[in-house]
């Protein structure tokens, strides 16, 4: 049990001295912020004292009315969106796991379904276990009924990708090899499925090393760091290949930017803006939210019983 509780001790002052890992998608609520923070969120609204979640109602255009609203007979409106409920075939297009057939929107079944009329209406057909589509050629395919054309539109059918192996040089090395991965050719004279998942992916692949994540050393391709920014007014965050994150910078008194350990130097401007508000303005200084803390703290704990 003392073993235990030392590590838990240790790993809870290690993740208090760490380095700050902002992540995008763990804003703070509505409930968080200060009054000027609030006003910069599209979905957060002031009242009187307090910074409060919009309601659907709230949103005035269509744009606005997302997640749980459904913009109908020219409001926005607390129901649910099913694919059911959207109107046309730009609305379905735009709601994940739906797709236009028969003039209405319905969940997605298979690419040979759906006739769109747009081609790459096709490409934004996904089913649930990660079914892609595409636009079968670029003909118009037009269905009859009566002697009157009642459809027209592009056939989608099953995303093709393409064996990267197959090609022998660099000049044919291209195409989609998965849905995340494209074909590149490598300095060992062949030709691979490439996808940048850290810096180090790009050894060996011309130019793929990204240079807003990444930076050569040498032969090799390495993460960036903060230590790599000159400029004052740019040390602030540094972006991880996971586009959700960044890393937290800090400008010191040797006039050099390193990673920051905690938020102190941010101010009541800058606190929200540069960690995306996964951090507010309370009293005086620049926190994480509490609802973060608490899914780091639990984190921990599991991480503890498991050992």
């Amino acid at each position: 049990m003392k073993n235990i509780q030392l590590v838990l001790l240790i790993a809870f002052f290690g993740l208090a001295s760490a380095d700050i890992i902002i992540n995008k998608s763990k804003r703070c609520e509505c409930s968080s912020f200060i009054k000027s923070e609030c006003d910069k969120w599209y979905d957060c609204k002031w009242n009187e004292s307090s910074c409060l979640k919009k309601e659907c109602s709230d949103y005035a255009t269509e744009d606005k009315c997302t997640g749980d609203c459904q913009w109908k007979g020219g409001k926005c409106i607390d129901v649910k969106k099913e694919c059911e409920n959207m109107p046309t075939e730009e609305s379905c297009s735009n709601m994940a796991g739906c797709g236009w057939k028969d003039n209405k929107c319905i969940e997605f079944t298979q690419c040979s379904d759906f006739i769109v009329t747009k081609a790459e209406r096709c490409s934004v057909l996904q089913g649930e276990n990660g079914e892609r589509c595409q636009a079968k050629g670029v003909s118009v395919t037009t269905l009859f009924y009566k002697h009157l054309a009642v459809a027209a539109g592009f056939q989608c059918e099953n995303k093709v990708y393409v064996d990267c192996s197959k090609f022998v040089t660099e000049a044919t090395c291209k195409g989609v090899a998965t849905a995340t991965a494209k074909c590149q050719w490598k300095s060992d004279g062949k030709c691979y499925a490439f996808e940048l998942k850290t810096c180090r992916d790009a050894d060996g692949f011309n130019q793929m090393c990204d240079p807003k994540y990444c930076k050569k050393d040498g032969q090799i391709c390495v993460n960036k760091a903060c230590s790599d920014i000159t400029i004052q007014a740019q040390c602030m965050s540094l972006p991880k290949i996971d586009s959700s994150k960044s890393t937290l910078c800090k400008w010191g008194a040797d006039n050099k930017c390193a990673i920051a350990t905690d938020a102190t130097h941010l101010n009541e401007q800058t606190c929200n803006d540069v960690t995306f508000g996964s951090y507010h303005w309370v009293t005086d200084t620049c926190q994480q939210c509490s609802s973060n803390w608490i899914l780091s703290i639990m984190s921990l704990i599991i991480l503890v019983v498991l050992i």
